[in-house]
């Protein structure tokens, strides 16, 4: 297992927050779903990614040094009450602007999964048998009523890499537009028409969806209206290893 805090000699200085990824290749995909086939090889370049989702507090700080409004859920244009460092519920479009903003990006499909089951093809982050404690899922939210929590709540559901709460919680955006993987003929509504990516799963979904490989898609600029008690989508940035 890769020690996210090595440098790895890639001549780029370590970045606050941000867990580094070595290039390398990884297995991609789960042939036991046809959106997520066929399971392939890919190399990926060295990235940085955010160990954390972007909170809250985070996203207000932007909101108000910037201008760019605030979700639409929050009431008189704060985040609920002790939630400073929940994840920050938000569109595509709002998530894209804040990781411009701070001089990243979001992560692009095949880096996000990289990040999240390393090169040995793992379900679940933390390995291949789920665990209710280490992701908030439906398993839990059904009983305890919980529909978010501080993002660093589950540090024993960290990934091979050190990135935390990747799976459960909140689904989470991806650069990329929502299309088939190479080689597939499996038809979506979604493919083609600008949807964008989500990863992850949610604290609303059981743990068929909190596996590394699980993909689906949402229109980029959803209205965040619903956000809250329902849940959103939330994100974390990258940064290219040269940049």
């Amino acid at each position: 297992m890769s020690d996210p805090n090595k440098h790895d000699a890639s001549g780029d200085e370590p970045r606050v927050g941000m867990v580094y990824v070595p290039a390398g290749p990884f297995t991609m995909g789960d042939a036991r779903y046809v959106r997520e086939s066929p399971v392939r090889t890919i190399e990926v370049a060295g990235f940085w990614i955010d160990r954390f989702l972007v909170t809250n507090a985070e996203f207000k700080s932007f909101s108000d040094r910037t201008g760019f409004p605030v979700p639409a859920h929050w009431l008189e244009g704060n985040f609920p009450v002790s939630h400073d460092d929940h994840p920050a519920e938000v569109s595509w479009v709002m998530a894209d602007a804040y990781a411009k903003s701070v001089g990243k990006r979001l992560p692009t499909e095949a880096e996000w999964e990289k990040a999240a089951r390393g090169t040995d093809g793992r379900e679940f982050p933390w390995g291949d048998h789920f665990d209710a404690s280490m992701a908030l899922t439906w398993e839990t939210a059904a009983v305890t009523g919980a529909h978010s929590e501080p993002v660093t709540a589950r540090p024993q559901g960290a990934s091979p890499y050190g990135c935390e709460q990747m799976v459960g919680l909140c689904e989470e955006w991806i650069e990329d537009e929502y299309a088939g993987y190479p080689g597939s003929f499996h038809e979506s509504a979604g493919y083609g028409v600008g949807m964008r990516v989500l990863r992850g799963g949610s604290w609303i979904f059981p743990q068929t969806h909190a596996r590394c490989a699980y993909r689906c898609f949402e229109e980029p600029d959803l209205d965040t209206v619903g956000f809250g008690q329902l849940g959103g989508p939330g994100f974390r940035c990258a940064v290219s290893e040269v940049e």
